[in-house]
């Protein structure tokens, strides 16, 4: 009889676990539930409060707006010709945002979706495409070139070097069409979004950042900084190295002149390469406070995969 009675109704772990999933409500509600629980699992993440969040994001936008377009947003936010009252009205118009969230208005999706298609800098991205097909190509063939036909190195030099010259221009021009790509995406969807009042602390709904760092340039800086740092220790090893033959072998074979230019050279470049490392991650940093801060808050509308939202996923960009 108990057993009868336990495989007719199901009890434990198992059983509740099988009524808790019929009473879901099926997958539509499974989804909502899990984009709702990325959702949480991102807000308890995050260690700052909605005022605080709010108030941070409306510093970093306030700064990234021209002043034309602060300017076209400050009479949404009664706010013309005053800059603290600007950030101020614009940091509770994200704060009600945070807390609440933001359901979608009228045509948002597809005006925004236009508004991306349009600000998509097709010809700089051709550029960028070229310039990297074009460096891959200088450096395969200088790679081939030096492997093939083995020569001294005054010769190797004479035939390499046009081809490295060519690889860095090109990667320049990569470099100078991403990023000239991104500002101009940026500004657009930007303009966008001042048209449209409450727009900035709703956030832009867009299906790829609007700040991130392109390869070129992020190859590009880290190969200009490489070959400073490398220039600058070379710089200071050889001045010291000749300053020590000369103060061993007291003929002043080159001077004291020499061998203090490259010690100084060699000093300040590295104090070059220390400062701009620093620069450098305080753009990171910028980027993504302003990714942050232009977020928009309606979640789930470009998830095919709704998990994949969450912490730690993969982001399409």
């Amino acid at each position: 009889m108990s057993g009868t009675t336990g495989s007719t109704h199901p009890t434990g772990p198992t059983g509740s676990a099988r009524h808790l999933r019929h009473a879901a409500g099926g997958p539509e509600l499974g989804a909502a539930m899990r984009r709702q629980t990325a959702r949480l699992r991102a807000e308890a993440a995050s260690d700052a409060q909605p005022r605080d969040r709010a108030a941070a994001d409306a510093t970093v936008l306030a700064a990234w707006l021209s002043p034309g377009q602060r300017e076209r947003y400050a009479p949404s936010l009664r706010a013309v010709g005053d800059l603290d009252a600007f950030v101020s009205r614009l940091a509770e118009e994200r704060r009600v945002v945070l807390e609440e969230g933001a359901e979608p208005v009228g045509d948002e999706i597809g005006s925004a979706a236009q508004a991306e298609d349009a600000a998509r800098q097709t010809g700089l991205r051709v550029l960028e495409g070229v310039a990297v097909t074009a460096l891959l190509l200088l450096v395969v063939l200088a790679a081939v070139t030096t492997l093939r036909d083995p020569a001294p190195p005054t010769e190797l030099a004479v035939r390499v070097g046009p081809l490295l010259a060519g690889a860095v221009l090109a990667l320049v021009v990569a470099a100078v069409a991403a990023s000239l790509a991104v500002h101009r995406r940026s500004r657009a969807m930007l303009d966008w979004a001042v048209a449209r009042p409450g727009q900035l602390g709703r956030g832009v709904p867009v299906r790829h950042p609007l700040q991130r760092a392109s390869a070129p340039t992020e190859l590009a800086i880290s190969l200009g900084l490489g070959a400073l740092l490398v220039a600058s220790v070379l710089s200071v090893f050889v001045g010291a190295a000749l300053l020590l033959v000369d103060l061993l072998l007291r003929k002043g074979l080159l001077g004291l002149a020499p061998t203090l230019t490259l010690l100084v050279a060699g000093a300040v470049g590295l104090v070059v390469v220390v400062a701009l490392g620093a620069l450098r991650s305080r753009r990171t940093e910028l980027l993504l406070r302003r990714g942050q801060a232009i977020e928009w808050r309606a979640e789930g509308w470009f998830d095919e995969d709704p998990a994949a939202r969450e912490p730690g996923g993969d982001e399409a960009v």
